[in-house]
């Protein structure tokens, strides 16, 4: 399953406790529609291991909105 390119919520937290996730060194998703849902390593059975970067829309510029997909690795949990 191709994640690159999905997009996550701006808020990083794990779709299932809430807890916050630092996204440094990478974190764990699971497939939503065209987007992924963020999880924390806890919840992460069945997730797909990714690094991801912060990126704005083009309509606004100055504000870094949206976090992207940059590199998958199946089956990460």
């Amino acid at each position: 399953m191709d994640l690159i390119g999905r997009t996550l919520p701006p808020s990083l937290v794990c779709h299932d406790c809430d807890d916050e996730i630092d996204p440094r060194g990478g974190i764990y998703v699971v497939p939503d529609g065209d987007e992924v849902r963020p999880v924390c390593p806890e919840h992460a059975e069945g997730a797909h291991g990714v690094e991801i970067e912060r990126r704005s829309r083009p309509e606004n510029e100055d504000r870094w909105d949206e976090w992207y997909v940059i590199t998958s690795v199946p089956d990460g949990g």
